[in-house]
C-alpha cells in the first residue's frame, strides 16, 4: 500500500496488488496535495497541501480525522504552502515545512503549533524538506542555506514527548 498526493486536491490510497486504480480517494483538500506520509501505525496518513493545511486521514474508514490549518498556529500567511510533512514515531508530533521557509511542529493531541526555531544566527533559513529520524525522536531537515548534517530534538526544544 502507498499513498499519493495530487494536483486535483485529492490523496489516493493504492494497493500494489490491484493494478491501474486507487483503492480509495480522499477528498476535502482546498489545494494541491504536496506531501503525504503514513502515520506510524500504518492505518492513517497525513497530507500537506497548497492551502497551508495539514490533514490526517484514517485509511480504514476513509475519512478525515483532523485538520491543522495555518491560522491555528503562528503561520497565518495567506499564500503559505506545505512543502513536506513527517511524523514522530508515536505520531504525537507532526512536522511541517512551509513555502515561506518556516517549519512548524504540530502536537496532534492538542492541535497546537510551535514554530521551529531558526537553527542559524544572522541568516534566513528555509526548510525544504523534513523527516523524522529512525527513532522518531529527532527532526532531520534539508535547508537553504545548507547546514552541516544535524538532527534536532523536539523534546529538548519544546519539552514535548514523542
Amino acid at each position: 500500500m502507498f499513498v499519493s498526493g495530487s494536483c486535483d486536491k485529492t490523496a489516493r490510497l493504492w494497493d500494489t496488488h490491484v493494478a491501474s486504480r486507487a483503492v480509495r480517494t480522499f477528498h476535502g483538500h482546498e489545494g494541491d496535495v504536496n506531501s503525504v506520509k503514513f502515520f506510524p501505525d500504518g492505518n492513517r496518513f497525513g497530507a500537506g497541501t497548497e492551502d497551508g493545511t495539514c490533514r490526517v486521514f484514517d485509511i480504514r474508514i476513509g475519512h478525515q480525522l483532523q485538520a491543522y490549518p495555518p491560522e491555528q498556529g503562528d503561520c497565518n500567511t495567506p499564500s503559505l504552502c506545505v512543502t513536506s510533512i513527517a511524523f514522530s514515531i508515536s505520531g504525537r508530533l507532526l512536522f511541517a515545512s512551509y513555502s515561506n521557509g518556516d517549519c512548524f511542529l504540530w502536537d496532534t493531541l492538542l492541535a497546537e503549533a510551535y514554530l521551529w526555531p531558526s537553527l542559524t544566527v544572522g541568516t534566513t533559513l528555509y526548510y525544504l524538506s523534513v523527516d523524522s529520524g529512525p527513532s522518531g525522536q529527532c527532526l532531520l531537515a534539508i535547508t537553504i542555506p545548507p547546514l552541516p548534517f544535524n538532527s534536532y530534538s523536539p523534546v529538548d526544544s519544546f519539552g514535548l514527548g514523542v
